[in-house]
C-alpha cells in the first residue's frame, strides 16, 4: 500500500549528481549521529547557551561527511513537538534521546562543559544504541576567552576530517543565534537572529533560520527583507548557506525547479543528509520524474539500507519508472525485512498490477488477506476480483468480489449496494449497477448517511451520461444536490449534467459555480469532463495536460489515462503511449465517480495505440478484454463499435 506524504504540486525538479559508484554489499556503512545538547557543569547559568552551540558548532563541522549523517536539532525539535514539550536548554542526553532514537540515529553523541579556573573543557562520549555501551569517549580544552566554537570544532575533528570551519568566531553572534534556536516564542527567536546579524553580518546559519521562522509564520514581506539582507553580503557567506538561502528564496515565489536546483546544490555539499535525499525524491516524484525520484532514493537507501517504508517508497518508484524488476526487488527486500506485514505483500500486488503482471498481483493481494484478513477493511479481496478481472475471467473474478462484499457485510458497511453496484458497472453490466444504485439512493434506511446518497446521485448522474442518457443525468444529478448533506461531487455532477453548450458556454458557466482563483484547478478539472462527455478532445487536451502536470502520482490515479484519451483522439499517439503503460491501481475506498471515464477505456486506447505501432496482435488482445469487460450496454460515445471495427466483425 502506498503510504502518501504532503508531496503534491510540485512544477519541476533537477537530479543530484552524487555518484554512488561501489555495489550494494560493498556500501560503506553511513552512521546516523545524533549530537545532543552538552549539559553545562560550570555551574555559571549564563553559559548554558554553549551547550547548544557546542553541538551546533560540531554538526556544522561534519556537514557533507561521507561516513556520518548528522541529523540536526531541527529534525530533533520537530519530532519534540510530536512527543510532547519538553525543556530546550535541558541536557540532551534526557531530553532529546527519545528524538533521537525516532530518527533513527545509530549513535548518540552527548558530553558535559566544565571549566577549571581559566580554561574551559569540552567531554563527550559516543553511546552506540545497537550494543547499548559507549564506544568512544572525546575530550578538548582551551582558554575561556577562546570560547566553545573551537572546541567543539576540535570534537568533530576527531570524528571525521576534513571538517568545515564554523562560520562565525564571534562568540556574542553564536550566543544571540543559540538564544533564537531555543526561544520558543517567535517574536523573541526574531529578535535573538537580528542581533546575531549585527553581530556578525556574515553568519549564514543565521539568515536560514530567521527566513524559515518567518516564511513559517506566512510573513513573505519580511522574509524576502531577510533574504535580501543576506544577498547584500555574497560570497562572503559559504556555499552551502546560500544553497538554503536560494530555496528558501524560490519556495517563497513558488518556483519549484529553482527550489529543487538549490536543494540539489544543498546535497552536493551535504551528501550524507538521509532527510534530504528524501525530500528530493519526493519532490521529483511530484514533478513525475521518476528515474530522477529512484536515484534519490536509493542514494538514501545507502545511508539507510533497512527502512521499510523507504524500500516501499522505493518500490513504488520503480513502478511509475516502469522497473518491475527493480520494483519488485525492493519490495521483496522490505518483505524479508518484515515477513508478517500484510502491507508488503499489497505493495507487490500493486507494483505488479500496475505493470501488467495480474496473475502475479492476484497471488500476491491474496498473500497479504492471508497474513491479516481485517488489513485495511479487507481491500485485497476486492483488489484480487480486480486483478483477475482483467484476465477476462468475469465469473472467477465475481467468486472473489463476492468474498469480498461478505467480509463488508460482517462489518456492517452501509456502503454494500454502492460497492456492489460499482463492480457490476465497471465489469460490464451497466444497466443493472444504474438500477442497483438507484434503488439503493432512493430506499436508504435512515441509519445511511445523507452523504453517501448524495454521491451515489452524483454517480447515477456521470453513469447516465455515459450511457447518452442526459436526461436522466439531470434528474440524478438534481435529488444528489437536494440532499441533506450535499457532497461536492454532487455539485459537480449537476454542472456536467447541465445542457449541451458551445465551448464557450461551458466555459462560462463553470467559472461561475467555481468562480476564484483558489477554485481554479477544480474548475478546470470539471470543465476539462465536461469537454470529454461532449467530445471537444481538443479543447479538454490542455486542461488535462495541466493537471496531469501540477498533481502528484498515485497508484489510483486516473488522470493519466483520461489525457491519454484526448491525446489519442487529436492525432498524439506518441504522447498517449508512456500515459497507458500502467494500469491504475484499484482502490476500494474513496473511488472516484468518474473511474468509469477511464476504465475500461484504458484497454481500448491501448488497442489504439498498439495498432498505431504496428502491434497487430497485442491491439486485438486488449480490444477483445475491452469488449468483454464493457458488456452488452455499450456507452454513447461510441467506443465498442469502434473497438468491433478495429477486429473486422
Amino acid at each position: 500500500m502506498y503510504c502518501s506524504p504532503p508531496w503534491r504540486y510540485a512544477a519541476a525538479a533537477i537530479a543530484l549528481t552524487i555518484t554512488i559508484s561501489c555495489s550494494r554489499n560493498e556500501q560503506p556503512v553511513i552512521q546516523r549521529l545524533a549530537i545532543v545538547r552538552f549539559e553545562n557543569l560550570t555551574g555559571d547559568e549564563s553559559l548554558d547557551w554553549m551547550g547548544r552551540a557546542a553541538s551546533e558548532v560540531m554538526s556544522a563541522g561534519l556537514a557533507g561527511s561521507p561516513k556520518l549523517w548528522v541529523i540536526s536539532f531541527n529534525t530533533l525539535r520537530g519530532i519534540d513537538r510530536a512527543l510532547g514539550a519538553r525543556p530546550l536548554a535541558a541536557p540532551g542526553i534526557s531530553t532529546e534521546r527519545p528524538a533521537a532514537l525516532l530518527a533513527g540515529a545509530t549513535e548518540i553523541l552527548y558530553g558535559r562543559i566544565s571549566r577549571v579556573g581559566g580554561r574551559l573543557r569540552l567531554d563527550a562520549a559516543i553511546y552506540d544504541l545497537a550494543r547499548e555501551k559507549v564506544s568512544r569517549t572525546l575530550t578538548a580544552a582551551g582558554p575561556v576567552s577562546d570560547s566553545i566554537i573551537p572546541l567543539a570544532g576540535s570534537l568533530a575533528g576527531q570524528l571525521d576530517q576534513p571538517v568545515r570551519p564554523f562560520e562565525t568566531h564571534n562568540p556574542k553572534a553564536l550566543g544571540d543565534y543559540i538564544t533564537g534556536l531555543e526561544s520558543p516564542q517567535p517574536t523573541a527567536a526574531a529578535q535573538a537572529f537580528s542581533h546575531a546579524v549585527s553581530a556578525d553580518p556574515d553568519f549564514g546559519a543565521v539568515y536560514v533560520a530567521w527566513a524559515q521562522l518567518t516564511a513559517l509564520q506566512n510573513d513573505k514581506a519580511e522574509a524576502e527583507r531577510i533574504l535580501a539582507l543576506a544577498r547584500k553580503r555574497g560570497n562572503a557567506i559559504p556555499e552551502l548557506e546560500r544553497a538554503r538561502l536560494d530555496a528558501i528564496a524560490a519556495e517563497l515565489r513558488g518556483d519549484s525547479a529553482a527550489a529543487l536546483q538549490a536543494l540539489a546544490t544543498v546535497g552536493r555539499l551535504n551528501p550524507s543528509d538521509l532527510s534530504l535525499f528524501r525530500q528530493l525524491a519526493a519532490a521529483n516524484l511530484n514533478a513525475r520524474r521518476y528515474a530522477d525520484a529512484v536515484a534519490d532514493l536509493k542514494k538514501a537507501d545507502a545511508i539507510e539500507p533497512d527502512d521499510p517504508v523507504l524500500l516501499n517508497q522505493l518500490g513504488y518508484a520503480e513502478m511509475y519508472a516502469g522497473n518491475l524488476a527493480e520494483a519488485r526487488k525492493a519490495l521483496e527486500r522490505y518483505m524479508r525485512l518484515r515477513p508478517t506485514d500484510p502491507n508488503a505483500s499489497d505493495s507487490l500486488g500493486d507494483v505488479n498490477f500496475g505493470l501488467g503482471e495480474f496473475g502475479e498481483a492476484e497471488k500476491y493481494y491474496r498473500q497479504a488477506h492471508r497474513k491479516d484478513v481485517n488489513f485495511a477493511g479487507g481491500v485485497e479481496l476486492f483488489k484480487a476480483a480486480r486483478a483477475h478481472l482483467m484476465t477476462g475471467d468475469i465469473s472467477g473474478a465475481d467468486a472473489i468480489f463476492t468474498r469480498y462484499l461478505a467480509q463488508r457485510k460482517s462489518a456492517k458497511d452501509p456502503a454494500i449496494e454502492f460497492r456492489q453496484a460499482e463492480w457490476e458497472f465497471l465489469s460490464g453490466r451497466r444497466r443493472e449497477a444504474i438500477a442497483r444504485l438507484d434503488t439503493f439512493a432512493r430506499t436508504a434506511a435512515p441509519t445511511v448517511s445523507p452523504g453517501l446518497v448524495s454521491q451515489a446521485y452524483a454517480q447515477l448522474a456521470i453513469w447516465s451520461l455515459e450511457m447518452g442518457d442526459r436526461a436522466r443525468a439531470r434528474e440524478f444529478a438534481v435529488k444528489g444536490a437536494s440532499t441533506k448533506s450535499v457532497t461536492a461531487m454532487a455539485v459537480v455532477a449537476r454542472l456536467l449534467a447541465d445542457a449541451p453548450a458551445s465551448i464557450a458556454e461551458w466555459t462560462a458557466r463553470i467559472d461561475r459555480a467555481l468562480p476564484g482563483t483558489a477554485q481554479e484547478r477544480a474548475r478546470n478539472l470539471v470543465l476539462a469532463y465536461a469537454f470529454l462527455f461532449a467530445k471537444q478532445y481538443q479543447a479538454a487536451a490542455p486542461l488535462l495536460k495541466q493537471a496531469y502536470e501540477h498533481s502528484a502520482p498515485e497508484p489510483s490515479e486516473t488522470l493519466p489515462v483520461l489525457l491519454a484519451w484526448a491525446l489519442v483522439e487529436t492525432g498524439r499517439f506518441d504522447e498517449a503511449a508512456p500515459l497507458v503503460a500502467r494500469s491504475p491501481i484499484p482502490a476500494a475506498e474513496g473511488t472516484d465517480l468518474f473511474t468509469s471515464l477511464s476504465f475500461p477505456r484504458l484497454l481500448f486506447l491501448r488497442g489504439e495505440i498498439l495498432a498505431k505501432q504496428g502491434r497487430r496482435q497485442d491491439a486485438e488482445r486488449n480490444y477483445r478484454l475491452f469488449l468483454a469487460l464493457s458488456g452488452p450496454d455499450p456507452e454513447a460515445l461510441g467506443y465498442e463499435n469502434r473497438a468491433r471495427h478495429a477486429l473486422g466483425q
